[in-house]
């Protein structure tokens, strides 16, 4: 099979090449502790398998789940998931005394390696988003309601009760939390995705540029960014539609028929 690819790619140059190629990218230290980012692309196998699209989280899902959870941890980590487009380590890796801009309310995901609850950036990223004044009102309600815990810790997001109270939130608590919405409302999201989809579908609903949406995301290349936008098939249909209207003789093609 391999060499019968090896004689297509051959014999029909003007297909190009069949093969996929997969993108890697690892940060290496020297011995002087200076960080370097070595970046590859290996054969993976010919043809391109097809690509999965992920889901996007509705606004009544989300209220839904909003309205069933039962403290305001919860209910504010979904809600800067759902403002932000941050990915679960990055939301979780926040510290609300060294990277929330109260006057501006801004929240910086800063790429740390020694967080307690092993929550980090992708690719060393450092990078801001803005959330609603209602969002930062909420921010505050929560900070005032569990301040005794979190005078103890800097971290955003923490455990509010049990053994382990005040310690940071880690990933698999989330989806334990979203798992137990899911039995109580039915509604299934999974923040690493549905809830990022949700952002860019609405962002780019408002009117953002398809680069400024893939810099929010902390995408590297735009590509990503577009499989992130479920109808933009349909968008393209629209826009193909309303060009055709206005262009309708562009080519003469009925003179051809005469």
């Amino acid at each position: 099979m391999f060499r019968f690819y090896l004689f297509i790619e051959a014999e029909y140059e003007q297909y190009g090449s069949l093969k996929t190629l997969s993108y890697n990218q690892i940060i290496a230290v020297n011995q002087v502790g200076v960080k370097k980012v070595l970046r590859n692309h290996s054969f993976k196998a010919y043809l391109k398998e097809e690509e999965h699209r992920g889901r996007t989280a509705k606004e009544n899902q989300i209220i839904t789940i909003l309205q069933a959870c039962t403290n305001r941890r919860d209910q504010l980590l979904l809600l800067m998931l759902a403002e932000t487009g941050y990915r679960i380590g990055e939301l979780l890796g926040v510290k609300y005394v060294k990277d929330i801009d109260y006057r501006n309310h801004m929240i910086r995901v800063c790429f740390r390696e020694d967080n307690e609850n092993e929550a980090r950036a992708k690719n060393a990223e450092y990078r801001s988003a803005k959330i609603s004044n209602d969002t930062f009102e909420f921010l505050m309600d929560y900070l005032a309601k569990y301040r005794k815990i979190l005078q103890h810790q800097d971290y955003l997001f923490v455990n509010i009760m049990g053994e382990n109270i005040g310690k940071p939130l880690r990933v698999d608590s989330v989806y334990d939390m979203l798992d137990r919405m899911e039995k109580k409302t039915g509604v299934k999201i999974t923040p690493p995705h549905m809830l990022r989809h949700y952002f860019a579908n609405m962002r780019k609903q408002a009117g953002w540029e398809l680069e400024m949406i893939s810099q929010a995301l902390g995408h590297k290349h735009l590509d990503t960014t577009i499989k992130y936008l479920d109808w933009l098939d349909d968008e393209l249909i629209e826009a193909s539609n309303e060009f055709y209207a206005q262009h309708t003789a562009i080519y003469g093609a009925e003179r051809l028929l005469e």
